[in-house]
Order: structure tokens, then C-alpha cells, then sequence
């Protein structure tokens, strides 16, 4: 799966994890997306914003700052890849 912006062009935190979700087999409605305003902008790259996943059938959550800095998608991955919000659909592995 390819992600193909422009400098100036901002992908959506949502449709990104959808794509992600969708591409290793997991039901993307098993998953809630939250993004919220952070008081810590200089931390986080520039953006100020934290991306919450849940997981609702296994009740896992994880928090992504999602700055244009951050490797938020790919820490995200990462988490999925691991097995922090189930395992991975057989048709995936």
C-alpha cells in the first residue's frame, strides 16, 4: 500500500487506519478513531494532535501523535503487527 501526497497535502489520520486495517484483514468497524488537541505542539512535532485507537472487541487503546514529523502510521503498524489489538485474520499473516 502506497501513500502518495504532495508537501502540502495532509492525510486524514482516519482513512489512513481504515486503508492499514482493511489491507491486513481486520475489520476497520471492530476499530474508533479519536483525534484530539494536545497542550504539547514542541513535543509533538508541530501539530499538537493525539490520535486514539480502541480496538472494541479486545478493549486496547493506543495514543499516536500525529504530527507531520511523527511516525505515527508507522508505530500504528507496528502495534497491529505486534498484536496489541488481536491477532492478525489468518488471510493476513
Amino acid at each position: 500500500m502506497r501513500l502518495l501526497v504532495d508537501a502540502t497535502t495532509r492525510i486524514s489520520p482516519f482513512s489512513a487506519l481504515q486503508s492499514v486495517l482493511r489491507a491486513h484483514g481486520f475489520d476497520a468497524d471492530n476499530f474508533e478513531f479519536e483525534e484530539h488537541e494536545s497542550g504539547f505542539a514542541e513535543l509533538l512535532g508541530g501539530s499538537g494532535r493525539i490520535l486514539a485507537v480502541k480496538c472494541r472487541s479486545s478493549g486496547e487503546e493506543r495514543l499516536y501523535a500525529t504530527g507531520a514529523d511523527s511516525a505515527w502510521l508507522g508505530a500504528f503498524m507496528m502495534d497491529l503487527g505486534s498484536g496489541h489489538f488481536g491477532k492478525l485474520p489468518r488471510s493476513a499473516a
